[in-house]
């Protein structure tokens, strides 16, 4: 978080309390659909929240002490404050993204299956025009923020691949099945699928400009 103006304790910035409660309101809403999720499903979505929130924790004392290194002058020998704040913290925040992607997803994918059988029941379409409205905005802003805290954050290597492997799965299963969509929900599918085409055009033009994925800061943009 770049939010660096004081809160609470020094050293504590307002971008720390703003990632804290953030972790507390995402986790709630993951947490409200796992009691139906089926136990490897749990199992996927328990190491999302684990790995997010941890990833998170480590970032934001890591942070803290970056900034306190930075403020006083000190120094950081071994670079141990660096690797958890920049490369620890950042990647299990963004294995828990990708592991949340895929439980919902796999939960999605078994609800239509049931769906499609006799009695089965799955999850109701969003028809309404505002209802997909929403979905493809809040895709888009999701699709540029995964660019971005990839970029910032410098977890690429894990972020442009599997943004790029969702996309294709989910290209080759609307060929595979063109209709799907008219006989059950693809809700989840349709949110990702555009974040990861949204993620990619943003990877793809800032590689191009830059010669490269170099950091915001480094670049010279925040």
């Amino acid at each position: 978080m770049l939010v660096k103006a004081p809160f609470a304790w020094r050293g504590v910035t307002w971008g720390d309390a703003i990632e804290v409660v953030g972790v507390y309101v995402v986790l709630a809403l993951y947490g409200s659909i796992a009691a139906d999720a089926s136990a490897p499903r749990r199992a996927i979505l328990g190491f999302a929240a684990i790995s997010y929130a941890l990833g998170h924790g480590i970032h934001v004392a890591a942070n803290s002490a970056s900034d306190m290194l930075a403020a006083t002058g000190g120094i950081d020998p071994w670079g141990v404050v660096t690797l958890w704040d920049e490369r620890i913290g950042h990647y299990l925040v963004d294995a828990g993204r990708v592991a949340f992607a895929i439980s919902l997803t796999w939960m999605e994918l078994r609800a239509a299956s049931g769906a499609s059988a006799p009695g089965g029941a799955g999850p109701r379409a969003a028809s309404s025009g505002s209802s997909r409205w929403l979905i493809g905005a809040g895709a888009v802003a999701y699709g540029f923020i995964y660019f971005g805290t990839a970029v910032e954050g410098q977890t690429a290597p894990l972020a442009l691949p599997f943004c790029a492997t969702y996309a294709a799965w989910s290209a080759w299963n609307a060929r595979r099945a063109p209709h799907e969509g008219a006989r059950a929900g693809t809700v989840i599918r349709t949110f990702y699928s555009i974040a990861a085409w949204v993620a990619l055009l943003f990877f793809a033009i800032w590689g191009v400009l830059q010669r490269g994925l170099p950091e915001f800061t480094k670049a010279g943009i925040l």
